[in-house]
């Protein structure tokens, strides 16, 4: 037996479905013989050639061609394709006389890889890009799905729906209706600008209409960035009151948009927010800021600039800046922006590469503060540093060299108060390891430190002076390492002998005011953060690390030591830890499990047990739920911190409650006058269609000026609604009616 429906008799019925599969084959390899039958037929040829600029593809379980009626039928696992656009049927008829093609479903019509409609049944040009379409469901981007009576194409760029409802979420035989949609009783998708437009829309939240628009334009879920209305906010304060905000998005090209957030308040309050955003090809430029008119200063506009900036050039250099400014100091914390004493900012050109590292820096100070004076504090801080670095040959080792011009301005005359300065300061050091035979490991460090310095507004030093500074330095590790089965060990005890000289020229201390004495600075040969002082005298670090990792992740870290001391030079406050003879002990380590937990703790006592600081730190990273904690032990005047004791615990949780529900709370408690200082909660509804987002914090720090803060925040997001559902929503997400 031959042809296409042969098959030996003993194997059957096994052969039937390798039958079907030849038959259907045989018809995908005929095709181009078709498409001549159909070209050289009398009649046909002339309109299907005038008629289509691509060549049309069919595969079909069944084709019949009748040459009189110059029609094609084709059914069963019909399939079209014109270019991008297939046409998926249960049978099609194709009419050359018209050209048009008659589509029976269930059928299913795909334009490019975002637009597909549903239908039952379709009456199309033969290119597909024209017709009419009955009982359709259009799905863009796999995102929103619109329902029709009819859908008109037209050239292949417009769809009109006629009678639609549209959403977002799943509409399925158990749920057949939506949380919300959109009905209309027209619709016009244009493909090629990538908009739809309502017209005469009412949105619905279940079956309940709750707002009725005449016209309605959104971007279609393709868009990434589009002009428009974004989702309208609301938010209170106990200073302002309830307030809505209304923001606009708008593109000033591919690659720089703004957005305007005006907002009224109910207690008369009227604001404006701005942020523009510009990308170039080698940086990005971002300026977020606001203006506002409030009950706090009625005859007044009060207001803030945030300005981030940053440009890579092909030199290596680079260019960055931050720009932080405020009308007044209760602005920011007045209108929920932030919490911050103090504003700093910044411009900077720097390059760095392997041997070489430059900066220029110009950084200026904005007091927040009734505690800080804003004419005290520099006002300017001018800094300009170049870094050098080689590998001698004959010494070996590394040497450096490092140049530094500082100079800081006041705004107050005051003297001694509003002193302004200049310091030029030049360092060259060398450090070389020796390792011994045995393993063990000699780390010498030389360093020579000149400093010239040039006061203004300061009687005491109304000359210039100078000073050079030595420092020396040898330390001596033997590193001890131990493999088993499922981790490594490495113990290292190590001594270091620093000498720096007893004797210091009187420098007015302007940026060493800080010394944080802890685990991670044990072994520094100086521990004052500047160039103003030097830790100095004869001294041992004395101290071991160890680290343990195992081939299941946990790993474990510790330092542990302290300093020793020929002399107590008095350079050191007692809650420093540094002072006397002999300091306190640090110890630090951290424990952890890669991606599920991690715990930090940093401890500094003395002899007699007395913490003067002790800090933990602790997260956790589940399934359903994350946690990060703190909790912090400052003795006066250590570490910076001047005012009281201080004793903090910090709680960040977030939990995933199911049902599409999760919930943050954020708390932070004052264990010292053992009250609250903040709290927040955050509670989230998110599916497929809709995200729900509630917001309630309380600042409960106040002063004579400044009261108590409760906020309150309220956004609603229909996803998929003018632009495309995702994590993380950003300002394609919106509407322009």
């Amino acid at each position: 037996m031959g042809g296409v429906g042969a098959w030996p008799e003993r194997c059957w019925p096994d052969c039937i479905p390798q039958f079907w599969h030849g038959l259907r084959m045989r018809f995908l390899r005929t095709l181009p013989l078709i498409a001549l039958l159909l070209a050289a037929a009398p009649g046909i040829a002339p309109q299907v050639a005038a008629q289509t600029r691509l060549p049309a593809a069919l595969s079909a379980d069944r084709i019949v061609f009748t040459t009189g009626y110059r029609t094609l039928n084709a059914s069963g696992n019909v399939v079209v394709h014109f270019g991008k656009i297939r046409l998926t049927a249960r049978s099609i008829r194709y009419d050359a006389q018209s050209d048009r093609i008659l589509a029976e479903g269930p059928l299913r019509l795909e334009d490019g890889d975002n637009i597909a409609i549903l239908a039952d049944y379709a009456d199309l040009s033969s290119d597909l890009r024209q017709g009419l379409i009955k009982s359709a469901r259009m799905m863009l981007s796999d995102q929103m799905q619109i329902s029709a009576v009819e859908i008109n194409r037209s050239g292949g760029r417009y769809n009109q729906l006629i009678k639609v409802a549209a959403s977002s979420c799943i509409v399925s035989v158990a749920n057949p209706s939506p949380l919300w949609q959109i009905r209309a009783s027209r619709v016009i998708q244009d493909d090629e600008k990538r908009r739809i437009y309502f017209e005469h829309a009412r949105l619905q939240i279940g079956n309940i209409p709750i707002a009725y628009l005449p016209r309605l334009r959104v971007p279609d879920p393709r868009v990434k960035r589009a002009s428009g209305f974004l989702v309208p906010g609301i938010s209170g304060t106990g200073h302002l009151g309830t307030g809505v905000l209304v923001p606009y998005f708008h593109t000033l090209g591919d690659y720089a948009d703004i957005t305007l957030t005006p907002g009224v308040y109910s207690s008369g309050n009227v604001s404006l927010g701005l942020r523009y955003r510009q990308r170039y090809h080698n940086g990005a430029l971002e300026v977020f800021g606001s203006i506002a008119r409030d009950p706090i200063s009625p005859d007044l506009w009060r207001g803030h600039a945030f300005v981030t900036a940053n440009l890579r050039f092909a030199n290596a250099y680079r260019f960055d800046a931050e720009i932080n400014l405020a009308s007044d100091w209760t602005y920011l914390g007045n209108h929920g922006i932030g919490s911050d004493t103090k504003l700093d900012s910044f411009v900077s050109l720097s390059r760095t590469s392997r041997k070489r590292n430059f900066q220029a820096k110009l950084s200026g100070f904005q007091s927040l503060s009734s505690g800080i004076s804003g004419t005290t504090i520099p006002f300017l801080v001018a800094d300009v540093q170049q870094r050098l670095r080689w590998q001698p040959g004959a010494l070996g080792g590394q040497i450096g060299l490092s140049l530094d011009m500082m100079g800081y301005y006041r705004s107050s005359n005051t003297d001694i108060v509003g002193r302004d300065g200049i310091r030029i300061s030049a360092v060259a050091d060398w450090k070389r390891n020796w390792i011994s035979q045995q393993g063990l490991i000699l780390t010498t460090t030389a360093q020579v430190h000149a400093d010239g310095y040039r006061m203004y507004q300061d009687s005491g030093n109304p000359a210039a002076f100078s000073r050079i500074t030595p420092i020396t330095a040898a330390a001596l590790r033997f590193p001890l390492s131990r493999q088993t089965d499922r981790a490594t060990e490495v113990f290292e005890p190590q001594v270091q002998l620093v000498w720096t000289p007893s004797n210091a020229a009187a420098i007015p201390n302007q940026d060493s005011q800080l010394v944080d004495f802890e685990s991670t600075n044990l072994f520094a040969v100086d521990r004052f953060p500047g160039s103003d002082l030097y830790e100095r005298g004869l001294r041992a670090n004395i101290g071991f690390t160890y680290a343990r990792h195992s081939d299941n992740g946990l790993n474990i870290d510790a330092v542990f030591g302290k300093v020793i001391r020929l002399n107590d030079l008095g350079q050191f406050t007692v809650p420093s830890g540094l002072s006397g003879t002999a300091s306190s002990y640090v110890l630090g380590g951290q424990i952890t499990l890669p991606r599920t937990f991690r715990i930090t703790h940093r401890m500094v006592f003395d002899d007699q047990f007395t913490v003067t600081r002790n800090e933990t730190q602790l997260g956790i990273k589940a399934n359903r739920f994350s946690i990060n904690s703190s909790y912090v032990w400052l003795l006066q005047n250590a570490a910076g911190n001047t005012a009281a004791n201080r004793a903090e615990l910090t709680v960040d949780s977030t939990l995933n409650l199911g049902n599409n529900w999760q919930t943050g709370l954020s708390w932070r408690y004052d264990l010292a006058t053992a009250s609250a200082s903040s709290a927040g909660l955050a509670l989230t509804y998110r599916n497929e269609c809709i995200k729900l987002d509630l917001s309630l914090s309380q600042e409960f720090a106040s002063s004579s000026i400044v009261a108590p803060t409760t906020s309150l925040g309220l956004r609603v997001t229909l996803e998929g609604l003018g632009g495309r559902a995702a994590s993380n929503l950003s300002a394609s997400d919106c509407n322009d009616f």
